[in-house]
């Protein structure tokens, strides 16, 4: 089986889909727009970095999601499907966008895995005509958001795609994420979309010979 694993905010879009979403369905939440003009300070910034980086806990994302408690299903899903229909097309980036093309003209199967928000990528998933789709799960109850994760997609991405296809013979994963690292060394032939020229430098320090390296 081959399959190309694409991630999806900041590499087949120029965008954070996550709080890209949050900050358009809370638009008019004035709690919401206070956290997130904090979240955008450096001292928060500092804050937030250890935990993110050795403990794997976003405080920033946490926190955002659990404005979603109390918010149903069928409305989320309703304002989700429409953000990726009108808003997300015009942050694609095109050049990922054909490496995207190129690879399900191939045969690939198209897997998006992403830390993203299920209900997101879902609809991204339809919307590029992929094959399967991973993203983070929220916690469901009666049909009702409650605010917390109930399945991190963020660091585990090696594991799942592992788990869910024991008969790979042939792969390529395309990100822009240091923490797709183990990905990465998964695959046959690896991309690493470099938006910052810090992540440029990370990637040519790897030295990964079945690396190539995109703007």
């Amino acid at each position: 089986m081959k399959v190309a694993v694409f991630d999806v905010c900041g590499t087949i879009y120029d965008e954070n889909t996550t709080f890209a979403f949050l900050d358009s369905y809370f638009s008019d939440n004035r709690k919401y727009k206070i956290f997130r003009k904090l979240s955008k300070i450096f001292i928060w910034k500092v804050i937030n970095y250890p935990f993110y980086r050795f403990l794997h806990k976003d405080i920033t994302r946490i926190i955002a999601l659990s404005f979603l408690r109390g918010e149903s299903l069928s409305d989320i899903d309703r304002s989700a499907q429409e953000f990726v229909s009108v808003y997300l097309p015009s942050k694609i980036k095109r050049h990922i966008g054909s490496l995207y093309n190129y690879y399900q003209d191939q045969g690939f199967d198209m897997v998006l895995m992403s830390g993203s928000l299920d209900f997101l990528i879902r609809h991204v998933g339809l919307s590029l005509m992929a094959s399967n789709t991973f993203a983070t799960e929220l916690e469901v109850k009666n049909g009702i958001y409650t605010g917390k994760v109930s399945k991190d997609q963020l660091f585990n991405k090696a594991e799942v795609l592992q788990l869910n296809y024991p008969d790979l013979k042939y792969l390529v994963v395309v990100s822009d994420n240091k923490t797709d690292l183990p990905l990465f060394l998964l695959a046959d032939k690896a991309y690493a979309v470099c938006n910052k020229e810090k992540k440029l430098r990370y990637w040519l320090s790897k030295k990964i010979s079945h690396l190539e390296l995109l703007k």
